[in-house]
């Protein structure tokens, strides 16, 4: 069912009536609505002209949906016989009918558009009736009648209060509507039935959320179609890939014997891999193979020998300009079987191969994709593959120095004084990876592993020759 929403968080209110997780309310919600593949309009801290702004846009788009939702999270409240959802601009404290009207979107208005759209299902949730300033004012909604086809839902039961905390950074109401919300077919009357429940609970009684509904038809939220990540077009069970469960199928057999870290299994599994048509093998499938291709290279022969031919195996997989094979196994370098970002612990053992197409056209899309897989680790990470690539310059500072070994004999060694990338001193970490020994190419092999970058990226400028490194800790490796 296509579906349009229009979300809205309101924290920067005046005064005391500031709160502090209407916006994250807001913006998860958000993102799980494009999860859902739902056309979202987000907006967060409204001043008074952003309402009409969104009402507009909200009307406009209605014709072209199956169903709408329209979630705020913020001050709520009735005055003179009206609801108001309250921008910041709102003298929460000190209402008027005129200031309300000015500053406010009234409840009845929203109901209006709705009931005039050809929609056939409309949802509206409401995370604001509130009975103090812990997220409204003095008194709750008044009575609301939902026009057919709508459910209006709010986090608590006319004159209760609720809480701006409760769940992970959340209300406890949405905090408990986002666990429920990506759940396979679960119907919108069930969802909400649940989450009353668990709201109920877990405020010890105190909070009972409520709906009023004329709904005549069914609406799931997920019917299947939900991503785990609006950069990770990919379903959890192959983003978090140890949740993978076969169900016996050739396919799911081959993706089974490739994780089975088996090499007896894994060669059988590449070969019957390569025989399988492109076509029959949708993304997901196409993408945790080629996480464990990688996984399976340097240990099965039959993977290794598809990386070592990587550019002409990955050809035949490219698909309207995506390449989910080449996802995975870009994937796989930098996230676990949990989908974590590894944090250091990267798999580099075929690096050089896959850094390789970086300048491919053919294979442009997936080396953007795992850009934007990546942004939120920018800070952690020093190199991104993709076509805007410069040199890593890594300053070595070292001193001529002697070190006696185990033996009892003195050697001459080059001490590490420290190791910068851009500004970062990283000396103690290279020491706990590298240890002493090697010269500065062996030095280079462990900074291409670390700053996980290609070869010809990577520049060691050193003040002295080195060809038998130590750091300052005591010698615990013979030369």
């Amino acid at each position: 069912m296509k579906t349009l929403a229009l979300v809205i968080g309101n924290n920067n209110y005046p005064g005391r009536s500031k709160l502090n997780n209407a916006v994250n309310d807001a913006f998860e919600i958000s993102e799980t609505f494009r999860k859902l593949h739902y056309k979202v309009i987000y907006k967060e801290n409204c001043v008074s002209s952003d309402y009409g702004d969104l009402l507009t846009e909200f009307e406009s788009q209605l014709p072209n949906f199956d169903a709408s939702i329209f979630y705020f999270a913020g001050h709520g409240f009735q005055f003179d016989g009206e609801n108001y959802l309250a921008s910041i601009e709102c003298p929460i404290e000190h209402p008027t009918k005129h200031s309300c009207e000015r500053t406010c979107i009234r409840l009845a208005e929203l109901t209006e558009i709705i009931r005039k759209a050809t929609t056939k299902i409309n949802i509206i949730i409401i995370d604001a009736c509130r009975r103090s300033f812990s997220r409204g004012v003095a008194s709750s909604f008044t009575q609301v009648n939902a026009p057919e086809g709508t459910i209006i839902a709010f986090s608590t039961s006319p004159g209760e209060g609720a809480k701006d905390s409760g769940i992970e950074g959340h209300s406890l109401y949405t905090g408990v509507l986002l666990k429920y919300i990506g759940r396979e077919f679960l119907s919108v009357e069930e969802l909400f039935k649940k989450t009353r429940r668990t709201v109920y609970n877990l405020s010890d009684g105190t909070q009972t959320s409520w709906e009023h509904t004329s709904l005549v038809g069914d609406f799931y939220f997920n019917t299947g179609q939900m991503i785990y990540s609006v950069s990770i077009p990919y379903d959890e069970s192959v983003v978090k890939d140890r949740m993978f469960v076969s169900k016996g199928t050739d396919i799911d057999q081959i993706i089974s014997d490739l994780r089975s870290c088996n090499w007896d299994k894994q060669n059988p599994a590449m070969s019957r891999f390569k025989l399988i048509a492109p076509q029959l093998l949708n993304k997901n499938q196409q993408f945790i193979i080629g996480r464990n291709i990688l996984q399976a290279s340097g240990y099965a022969y039959n993977a290794t020998d598809f990386m070592d031919n990587l550019d002409s195996r990955l050809a035949k997989y490219n698909n309207d300009d995506e390449n989910h094979v080449l996802n995975g196994i870009l994937y796989e370098i930098y996230f676990d079987n949990n989908g974590d970002f590894r944090k250091g612990k990267f798999k580099t053992n075929c690096i050089d191969k896959v850094f390789a197409l970086r300048h491919r056209s053919n294979f442009e899309q997936s080396f953007k994709f795992i850009d934007k897989a990546l942004a939120p680790y920018r800070s952690e990470i020093y190199y991104v593959p993709g076509k805007a690539d410069s040199t890593i310059d890594v300053d070595v500072l070292a001193r001529n120095s002697t070190r006696t070994d185990f033996s009892g004999v003195e050697k001459e060694c080059q001490t590490i004084d420290s190791i910068h990338v851009f500004d970062r001193d990283i000396t103690q970490t290279i020491n706990k990876i590298h240890g002493c020994g090697g010269n500065l190419s062996y030095l280079k092999k462990t900074m291409i592993e670390f700053l996980v970058a290609p070869e010809e990226l990577v520049n060691l400028n050193s003040n002295i020759p080195i060809d038998n490194l130590c750091f300052e800790e005591p010698l615990d490796t013979i030369f």
